[in-house]
Formats: structure tokens, sequence, C-alpha cells
């Protein structure tokens, strides 16, 4: 893995590795490419918060940084592939975040998979002009007020506030989604292609991890 892309440097401390996960209190934590499937146990799930890449760019650009060469020349294949493990976990709510260039995109999957869907403005980094958009799918009729928050003030307050046992992010990156769930008491289950982001959430929530294999 490149030094410049170690992040914190949590991977020298946690060194998760593919094919491994990563295991304390009910949260589970593994690195895995969407291409590849979904683990079983992120079905677990009953409430999922994603914010996936947001166009091909942003998909290559991690790729990169997780030290990889299996770049993509296409967009849909991948969200498209986010929503078929959605569909999978068929969580009761359903959040996802994402940029202006696939909105419409994004709106229309999560139809296909709820009844009543939200759009709601938002930010990313605490600026008013990283401008992107949380999309909350369920199959009862609830809208929240989260207008113009910050993508992770929207976080935490689903993890304080939404009813649910495990909270699942299976593109779970630095982890946001894990860090505010175990704030709250709440069990997580996660996935990232990139192992140094990963480790980011494993040393957040320091502790002892348990280290099994990946069922095959």
């Amino acid at each position: 893995m490149s030094k410049n892309w170690k992040y914190d440097g949590s991977i020298d401390k946690y060194p998760i590795k593919p094919g491994e996960i990563w295991v304390q209190s009910g949260n589970m934590v593994a690195v895995n490419n969407i291409f590849d499937g979904l683990p079983e146990w992120m079905k677990r799930a009953d409430l999922v918060f994603i914010d996936p890449p947001w166009n091909m760019r942003n998909v290559n650009s991690f790729v990169t940084k997780a030290g990889r060469s299996d770049y993509i020349d296409d967009f849909l294949p991948f969200y498209k592939k986010l929503f078929e493990h959605l569909a999978a976990i068929a969580p009761k709510t359903a959040y996802v975040e994402v940029g202006k260039e696939y909105l419409a995109d994004f709106i229309m999957e999560m139809r296909k998979l709820y009844k009543y869907v939200t759009c709601y403005n938002s930010m990313y980094y605490r600026r008013k002009e990283n401008i992107c958009y949380v999309i909350r799918g369920s199959h009862k009729a609830k809208k929240p007020k989260l207008d113009y928050m910050d993508e992770e003030d929207i976080i935490a307050w689903v993890c304080e506030n939404e009813a649910f046992e495990c909270i699942g992010d299976f593109v779970m990156g630095r982890g946001l989604v894990g860090e505010h769930a175990h704030r709250n008491g709440k069990r997580f289950v996660g996935c990232d292609l990139n192992p140094a982001r990963l480790a980011v959430l494993l040393n957040k929530i320091g502790g002892e991890w348990r280290v099994t294999e990946a069922e095959q």
C-alpha cells in the first residue's frame, strides 16, 4: 500500500486484510469489493446508510487509494450493483448519499425499493458550497426534518433517532456510520474496498477485535 494513502496510519495498529472479518461486540467489519458480492452477515442490518462514490471518477479515485488497478469505465454497473446489494439486505429504512450528477438515477432506484422516498439537501465537511443530497427510503411514511444538515449530523441523527437493531454500510470508508452507531450503543456491520480506511474506524472504536476468516 502506498505510504501516501495510509490516512492516519491506523492500518499499522489494525492491519485488516482481505479475507478477514474483524468482530467486536456484535459489530463486524471486512474488506470487500462490491463486485465480488455481499457478505451474508451484511443482511443483519435492518437499517442502511451508504455514501458511495458519486460518479466514475470517484470510484476510480478510491480504487487508486486502495492500491488497486481494477478501474471501471462505466458508472452504471457500479450503481446498479449498489442497489442490488441494498435490495438483498432489504432494510426497513435506507439512506443513500449522492451528488447532483446521478441524483435523479438514485431517486429512481430508491423508488423501486421503497414506497416512501424523500430527498434532502445536504453538505459535507461542514461547508455550504459542498453540496450533496441524502435520499431516505422507507416502507412507512415519515419525513424527518433533515434539510441543510451536514452529512455527519444526519448520520448522527439517524443513529440517535431511527428505530433499528443493527445499521449497515457496505461502502464504509472511514466509518462515520460505525462510529456514531457505537456512540449510541448500537450494532453495526460494514465493508469497504480500502483496508486503510476501515482501520481508521477500528482505531476510533479501539479495544480488542477478534479476527476470523471470511466464509467462502
